[in-house]
């Protein structure tokens, strides 16, 4: 099947390593003759923007073409996916993405090569959608409703990647690939200063209660925070949730877990709860930080539904 691309290009993603990298890219596309249109996300949430007002333009028919590329990180890819599904559509448009931000935890947990130059072939050479999960949510109190492709945490990981996004260093530390150093000093800062939270998780008709919850994640594959191995054993097809839930420890216990969490045996702790499942509601009546795909949602309270559904993605592994 030939396919057209819409490239929505994030050129800061990486701390501008993919506005540095295009001219490479565009050389490679033009050498394959690759039939694209380039359109550039200037702003955070410009490509949720980029690909709404493409897929209004796209008609809703089984023979149309078009792939939506983007060209960043995690959060590019997020942006595009959640512009992608503003609108129903029988027939969605596939997406993909080239992996070019600071975590690209979506292509560790899909397979896909994490050099740029053989994921580029993985994706032009592809010759059919593949469908896989990807993560909906619907936070009642704020009205909000989305998808994500890697993970929806509250608590401790949220509350690093708000602190690191604000660091001077992590710019420095990124154009040096060290950017996982600026998360660490975050989470030692953070873990002084977060104070356990209430949760409340319900699955189907269970309700568990966590007074002094820390770390809260729902995820759709094995990675968050630039390849951690939170959940080890889920994947994109399985069709489910995973849900880790951890309470605050004191520090030497962290330690623990995060040597733990390293050898992929934390789930077994004392202080880790996990779950799967289609559906999981959460409940936190706590001003706490929220993170999807690495991309801030603020401090706030929390009622969300978490869901999972499958779209169809345009890459292929096995090249």
């Amino acid at each position: 099947m030939s396919v057209q691309f819409y490239i929505i290009l994030n050129e800061h993603a990486g701390s501008g390593r993919a506005g540095t990298l295009w001219p490479e890219i565009k050389e490679q596309l033009d050498a394959a003759q690759v039939s694209y249109q380039l359109a550039i996300s200037e702003y955070p949430n410009h490509a949720v923007l980029l690909s709404e007002q493409f897929a209004k333009r796209i008609p809703d028919d089984p023979q149309q073409n078009w792939v939506v590329l983007a060209v960043g990180g995690d959060g590019t890819l997020h942006e595009a996916l959640n512009g992608l599904t503003q609108l129903q559509r029988q027939y969605p448009i596939p997406v993909t993405y080239l992996p070019i931000g600071s975590g690209n935890d979506f292509a560790r947990g899909a397979g896909m090569a994490l050099k740029w130059e053989d994921a580029l072939k993985q994706i032009i050479q592809c010759t059919h959608t593949t469908n896989y999960d990807i993560g909906s949510y619907d936070e009642t109190i704020k009205q909000e409703r989305g998808v994500f492709t890697n993970n929806l945490g509250i608590g401790f990981d949220a509350a690093i990647i708000s602190q690191a996004n604000q660091s001077k260093a992590k710019v420095w530390l990124n154009k040096h690939h060290m950017g996982s150093l600026s998360y660490l000093a975050s989470a030692l800062d953070v873990y002084y200063n977060q104070t356990g939270f209430t949760l409340t998780v319900h699955v189907g008709n269970q309700r568990d209660i966590y007074p002094n919850a820390f770390l809260v994640t729902t995820t759709n594959h094995p990675y968050f925070g630039g390849g951690v191995g939170i959940a080890p054993g889920a994947t994109i097809t399985d069709h489910k949730l995973h849900l880790v839930v951890i309470e605050k420890p004191h520090f030497f216990k962290l330690l623990w877990l995060a040597l733990r969490l390293v050898f992929k045996r934390h789930l077994t702790s004392k202080a880790v709860h996990y779950y799967q499942a289609t559906q999981v509601h959460l409940t936190v009546p706590a001003i706490e930080y929220g993170q999807l795909d690495g991309e801030e949602m603020g401090g706030r309270f929390f009622d969300v539904y978490v869901g999972v559904k499958s779209y169809p993605f345009w890459f292929d592994i096995t090249i």
